[in-house]
């Protein structure tokens, strides 16, 4: 993985550490570190993003993420931010992207 793909996983990483912890929130590909270096709009969309890579599929299809998305706001969130599953799916998303940190970059 070149430095540039790992600060992006990275990014994304402590983006969703934060949505789990409460300060962050999800906009979708407009602040994903990963989207924004991936999703181009080129015609090459997600080539070469860890997470498209790891699961075949683009858009983050298959992952943690593509639950999350599908749900409405309200089972996600209630008045006191985050409900139990919503951070349950955060946090899986957070796990998921862990994971596909080299080695390496784990430790």
């Amino acid at each position: 993985m070149d430095a540039k793909t790992l600060k992006a996983l990275r990014g994304s990483i402590a983006k969703w550490e934060a949505i789990v912890a409460g300060t962050g929130e999800d906009k979708g590909i407009f602040n994903c570190p990963l989207c924004l270096l991936f999703n181009s709009g080129d015609g090459n969309r997600c080539k070469g993003c860890p997470v498209a890579e790891s699961v075949g599929e683009i858009f983050c299809f298959h992952t943690p993420y593509s639950e999350w998305s599908e749900l409405d706001d309200d089972v996600v969130y209630d008045d006191n931010g985050l409900t139990a599953e919503g951070r349950r799916l955060a946090q899986a998303e957070v796990d998921f992207l862990k994971s596909l940190l080299p080695k390496e970059a784990a430790e």
